[in-house]
């Protein structure tokens, strides 16, 4: 005597099939349970196959439940019967691509998408790209790409088709022809690139280069592939994966790297133009004199001038004294004022062929040609106008004013540079309290009165 479960209205029937077999019998189960595969296909109807496709694959799942099922486990038939149902409509959507359920609005759009890219790949003769898609449906490339890249989220890869292959290797079919079309078509692909490709397929391991040469290039399955290297092609999948990977990694190093030299590039180029820049002023923004540059050309000019002719030339830097200590008690602003002073006083002392201009932040230099020992009286002057300004104000007790250093030619160099070298030196010394009264010539050569 077979055991059977009380609260089950299906097993008499269950159990006579059982004992006999008979096709009639098992005819009637199947029509008891019509309802239950109906309601279970109902289910998958966003999937974008047929209900009644999927009804039929779900009938023949219980048949299959019929044929298994063992009365005596004490286990519901309908429960037995839905898990078997719902397997069977799960492998034929594994099998048609689809397992995850698409939104039927999805569902619309990849079917017109799937129209027009019929009818562009007719008229084209190629695969069209997705700015082609979406001017074709009149539609925003977006909207296109997005589609696009969602469809790989209701496929799941199968071995037993060459689609769910492609589908495994993380690229759609489009993209593998771009792939094949670039390999055919090499000049389309910057050099750059392929000089950047080859050397990171030549860091993979030679396995590697093998599955990523015939996969992209041979145009293998990885079937055919597995049965060329004698591997499974699970193990080809994970090599695959893992090349791709590696590859994507490497190329990302050399594009940083890439990038980081073209940053160089630019900002050497922008250092050019800023040097371009400062050449090209004439004039410093702040005080209105000449600049740096443009006085460092003059003193070029007047020291090959007075080599030729003989004549004396003095080189004189300026500095403002305890400016330091006047900018941290009183601001940058009131710092600038002095130096502005300082420029005004300067060009009112200063003759018409002397040349007066703004050296760095905090220093001025002065060229005065035909001009020996004599333009110690000129710093002095500058000095006195200096001190007469009534808007200055002492810096912690001190007062403000100006340092000179002198280097004069013939006798301070015999070079531009020299005489520069030698002014500076001058000045540090005058700002130390060298000198008479912030007053350093280099080297020392007594006025002439």
């Amino acid at each position: 005597m077979i055991p059977s479960r009380s609260d089950d209205p299906l097993a008499p029937l269950l159990l006579e099939y059982a004992r006999t077999r008979e096709t009639a019998v098992r005819d009637e189960i199947v029509l008891s349970c019509m309802d239950l595969v109906e309601h279970l296909a109902a289910r998958y109807r966003f999937t974008g196959e047929p209900v009644d496709d999927i009804a039929q694959e779900g009938y023949i799942g219980l048949i299959n439940a019929v044929e298994m099922f063992d009365p005596r486990r004490g286990v519901k038939f309908t429960t037995y019967a839905s898990h078997a149902v719902q397997g069977a409509i799960q492998h034929y959507l594994r099998d048609k691509g689809k397992l995850i359920r698409e939104p039927g609005w999805l569902h619309d759009l990849n079917q017109k998408i799937n129209k027009a890219i019929n009818r562009l790949h007719q008229s084209l003769g190629r695969e069209p790209t997705v700015e082609e898609i979406a001017e074709e449906l009149s539609l925003p490339d977006a909207q296109i790409a997005e589609a696009v890249r969602a469809r790989d989220v209701f496929r799941v890869s199968s071995l037993e088709q060459p689609a769910g292959e492609e589908q495994e290797s993380g690229l759609a079919p489009a993209d593998r022809d771009k792939v094949r079309a670039l390999a055919e078509e090499g000049g389309e692909v910057p050099i750059v690139d392929r000089l950047a490709l080859e050397e990171a397929m030549d860091r993979l391991r030679s396995v590697e280069r093998q599955v990523v040469y015939d996969f992209f290039f041979n145009d293998l399955s990885k079937t055919e592939i597995a049965r060329k290297l004698g591997y499974s092609i699970s193990h080809v999948s994970h090599i695959l994966r893992r090349a791709l990977k590696e590859l994507k990694d490497q190329l990302l190093v050399e594009e940083r790297k890439e990038m980081r030299r073209q940053l160089r590039s630019i900002e050497g180029q922008l250092q050019h133009y800023v040097r371009r820049v400062e050449e090209e002023t004439i004039k410093d923004e702040l005080t209105g004199l000449f600049s740096r540059h443009y006085l460092l050309e003059r003193l070029d000019e007047e020291f090959s001038r007075s080599r030729r002719y003989g004549h004396q030339l003095s080189v004189c830097l300026l500095a403002v004294q305890h400016l330091g200590g006047y900018v941290t008690q009183y601001g940058e602003p009131d710092g600038d004022r002095v130096l502005c002073l300082l420029a005004d006083v300067l060009v009112e002392c200063s003759r018409r062929i002397d040349r007066v201009g703004r050296y760095d932040d905090s220093r001025f230099l002065l060229l005065l040609p035909q001009t020996g020992a004599q333009a110690t009286v000129l710093c002095r002057r500058i000095q006195e106008h200096f001190r007469a300004l009534p808007l200055l104000r002492e810096a912690a007790g001190q007062a403000l004013q100006v340092a000179c250093g002198m280097a004069l030619w013939p006798a301070g160099g015999n070079t531009p540079d020299e005489l520069l070298n030698g002014a500076d030196v001058a000045l540090r010394q005058a700002l130390e309290g060298g000198g008479a009264d912030g007053l350093v010539v280099w080297p020392e050569t007594p006025p002439d009165d």
